[in-house]
């Protein structure tokens, strides 16, 4: 009998695995010249974001400037860089917040975008790092669509 019941149990978790797995989304971000449409995005957490047409592109979270590297992730996220010119796909995004990401060789023409998982947990915490030029343009877009 005891057996059984571990069978059982076993089973019904697998089930609530895969159906987990089943119902996550992959999402698709192009990239068109100097612009990655669409420029927002708000996916559930455990979805996955694919990007096209990356010839010539990077899709990218690390920022440097005068103070240093940073990223606009949430806590405990973790961040990519893919290479150049290929197509990527996000492992599945599971801690809830804002990502915001660039293309490295079209930063200078505002190259980037927002992926919103969840709840944006981490909006005011960018805001207070007072985003500045095409940063701050992801910000203001990602505030926008929260509302």
């Amino acid at each position: 009998m005891k057996y059984g019941k571990s069978l059982i149990g076993a089973f019904f978790a697998a089930s609530a695995l895969l159906s987990t797995a089943a119902m996550a989304a992959d999402h698709v971000v192009k990239a068109q010249v100097t612009a990655f449409n669409p420029i927002v995005i708000k996916i559930a957490p455990g979805d996955t974001v694919s990007w096209e047409g990356m010839s010539g592109h990077i899709s990218n979270t690390k920022f440097t400037d005068n103070s240093g590297e940073h990223e606009y992730i949430p806590d405990g996220a973790t961040g990519w860089v893919s290479a150049m010119g290929d197509d990527y796909t996000t492992k599945p995004l599971t801690v809830e917040g804002v990502y915001l990401y660039k293309c490295d060789p079209h930063w200078g023409a505002g190259m980037g975008g927002v992926i919103i998982v969840g709840e944006p947990t981490n909006l005011e915490a960018i805001g207070a790092t007072k985003p500045k030029g095409a940063t701050k343009r992801l910000y203001k877009k990602a505030v926008k669509a929260t509302k």
